[in-house]
């Protein structure tokens, strides 16, 4: 539970959620034999720690959002983006919904409460009673459905300057096209159907 590991690591201090999820870095750890779960959870926050010491987040604070947020928001890049290039993009349209009060309708955050592994939402999946169905919801979920690495957490804190408030799987090395309205997305996602199955 988050809380049990906030003395120390005073970064979760703004997470609400009892989760660890987000902050538990992802990297090669050199764990020594006989280390307790615990240990390694504390060397995982630490690194934590360490990375998100370089990341400036004066930009999203300038816009309200404080560390959580972003964590959240790079939790959701990292599932969302395929194709490094393509990270500040998908943050850009985050936070182009937010600002525009729109619902995210971001599919990995119902993959976040959705039992077992699935190759695609279904039209019922949509509709999921749950505060991380960015389709029913509007703003951020709880919290992070992943655990973003630096690059993702990069974006996420200085996001594209873009007007793109869409994107669709386009391509099958991972590439998105992105739109700024939904006649176009809606042609993008038709064309992708052809490429993408």
């Amino acid at each position: 539970e988050a809380s049990s590991f906030a003395t120390g690591f005073p970064f979760l201090e703004g997470n609400g959620t009892r989760s660890l999820e987000g902050y538990l870095f992802p990297k090669t750890y050199n764990v020594p034999k006989g280390a307790t779960a615990r240990q390694v959870v504390e060397m995982m926050l630490e690194q934590f720690g360490r990375e998100i010491r370089a990341v400036d987040l004066d930009d999203a604070r300038s816009v309200g959002l404080d560390l959580h947020d972003v964590v959240t928001i790079a939790s959701m890049i990292e599932r969302e983006a395929r194709v490094a290039r393509e990270r500040p993009l998908v943050s850009s349209v985050i936070y182009n919904r937010l600002s525009r009060d729109m619902k995210l309708e971001i599919d990995a955050s119902i993959e976040y409460v959705l039992p077992g592994n699935r190759p695609g939402l279904l039209n019922r999946d949509l509709v999921i009673d749950s505060p991380y169905n960015t389709y029913q919801h509007k703003g951020l979920p709880p919290g992070p459905i992943a655990s973003p690495g630096l690059a993702s957490l990069e974006a996420a804190a200085h996001p594209a300057d873009t007007s793109y408030l869409y994107y669709v799987l386009t391509d099958k090395d991972g590439s998105h096209t992105f739109t700024t309205n939904k006649e176009d997305f809606l042609k993008a996602k038709e064309k992708s159907r052809e490429v993408v199955p």
